[in-house]
């Protein structure tokens, strides 16, 4: 037997490397085939890369419509000027993929699974309302994706889950602010309270105004409820006029205000009607009038503030949509805002690096105020207090509690 030579040997070596080189080859080529595949039928090219896609989840049809499409409005104005300014990440643009929950949790919970699965939004702008919120803010927990909620006022949604954050203030934020001024402004010591006992929001609010308003020494004389869908109030005010309080307080939404308020004045009731964000809508006054002429609720923003943020958008506003915003509006603006910057703070589209961003925030100057978050992600802003005047919301005081 002939035993391998030192040559033999080399020429072995050469070919199993001449077949590892050609394996890899193959390899190489494979690996193109299938990038090229993607890119073509798929649609997830590099072209695609350059767009970032954020969700919006709000009511834009319903009994809420109003708060959700202002809310939208204002995410779209405030994408496509973060766009035009050179988008995010040097250079990628946002796309803001709108759905429709009707204020229903249901829906809430079908459009946000569409926009995580389907759409794979990195972040959300919403829900709007507390109800939906509440529901959605378990599920971004579990999915590990953020969503900012422009208007969900409930005080527990942020302790759902941690990738859950606000840009509006909480139920017990606001509500104390509307007994001060009750008690302390206007002098009033006799209170009545109507609210919806269906509504997470309207229990909130009823409850929070009804503690601070007896810690300061007022009387709550009379406290009635109504469902959502009632038409007539008249058995409940007819109760709370019986009981002659000098100033009533209603936590809910403008529909229900403005039928409130009506039948209120027809029965001759002279007392001072107060409420919640859910009055700041142009429908409230359009639907009652006169009846709602020197009432006063607690919001997030004033179009007759003179700041910069304030008559910068509302031009913009104005420009786009012929009409003024209502409360939503720029908080729907600051939401987009908020989350266009924390991807560029997290410097990536990884959500859980986002979520850390938008909770790190601090000092960001938007349509609202300034944002700095508390450690429930609570934003720590002022409270505007307004009132209606010739027809008109009209500014009265700014309060940071």
């Amino acid at each position: 037997m002939v035993k391998p030579t030192s040559n033999n040997t080399r020429n072995n070596k050469g070919g199993k490397e001449m077949k590892s080189k050609g394996l890899l080859v193959a390899i190489a080529i494979l690996a193109i085939a299938v990038v090229v595949y993607f890119a073509f039928f798929t649609g997830k090219g590099e072209e695609e890369s350059d767009v970032i896609k954020i969700g919006f989840i709000g009511p834009l049809t319903g009994p809420a419509a109003s708060y959700g499409i202002n809310a939208r409005n204002g995410a779209l104005i405030a994408v496509e000027q973060i766009n035009a300014a050179g988008g995010v990440l040097d250079g990628k643009k946002l796309q803001l993929i709108v759905e429709d929950d009707k204020g229903d949790t249901t829906e809430a919970t079908n459009v946000f699974n569409k926009l995580v699965e389907q759409d794979k939004v990195v972040a959300i702008v919403g829900p709007v309302t507390t109800g939906p919120t509440t529901v959605v803010a378990r599920l971004a927990g579990e999915e590990r994706i953020p969503i900012v909620s422009p208007t969900a006022t409930g005080d527990d949604i942020t302790k759902v889950s941690d990738f859950v954050a606000r840009v509006c203030f909480y139920d017990s934020y606001q509500a104390p602010v509307m007994a001060v001024f009750a008690v302390e402004k206007l002098g009033y010591t006799r209170a009545a309270i109507l609210y919806d006992n269906s509504n997470d929001y309207s229990i909130g609010l009823a409850n929070a105004f009804a503690l601070r308003f007896t810690e300061l020494g007022g009387t709550i004389v009379a406290k009635e409820a109504f469902t959502e869908g009632d038409q007539d109030f008249n058995a409940q005010l007819t109760n709370i006029a019986a009981a002659n309080p000098e100033v009533v307080y209603v936590p809910a939404y403008y529909s229900d205000d403005a039928q409130i308020l009506l039948q209120a004045r027809q029965l001759g009731m002279t007392a001072v009607f107060m409420g919640g964000d859910g009055w700041d809508s142009d429908e409230l006054v359009k639907a009652a009038g006169s009846a709602a002429e020197g009432s006063y609720f607690t919001t997030h923003y004033s179009s007759s503030d003179e700041s910069e943020q304030v008559l910068e958008f509302l031009k913009t506003y104005k420009q786009k949509y012929n009409t003024e915003p209502n409360f939503a509006g720029p908080l729907g603006y600051d939401a987009a805002f908020l989350i266009a910057n924390a991807i560029d703070e997290a410097g990536s589209t990884d959500p859980v690096k986002i979520n850390k961003a938008i909770l790190e925030t601090e000092g960001l100057v938007g349509v609202t105020g300034e944002f700095s978050f508390d450690e429930n992600r609570n934003p720590l802003k002022e409270v505007i207090i307004s009132t209606v005047k010739d027809g008109k919301f009209v500014l009265v005081d700014k309060v940071r509690p």
